[in-house]
């Protein structure tokens, strides 16, 4: 019989993640939270101001955050 002390998760992240990121881990957020939801369209938002010089052009185009491992790319 397995317990906790037995099993070793790998993932997410190297093995030298720091406290404070194991600390947040500890916090489930959902896709449908309101924070959640604010973080992602700023990121896209920052994304696409790196991409599109133009302002004016920027309402013409979008990010879309994919998300995977390392090696997913």
């Amino acid at each position: 019989m397995h317990t906790d002390t037995d099993l070793l998760l790998l993932t997410p992240g190297p093995l030298s993640t720091t406290e404070s990121v194991k600390r947040a881990m500890l916090r489930d957020i959902s896709t449908w939270d309101p924070e959640y939801l604010a973080l992602s369209e700023s990121v896209r938002s920052r994304l696409v101001e790196l991409a599109v010089a133009e302002e004016s052009a920027r309402m013409d185009h979008t990010a879309v955050l994919m998300q995977g491992s390392g090696t997913f790319a």
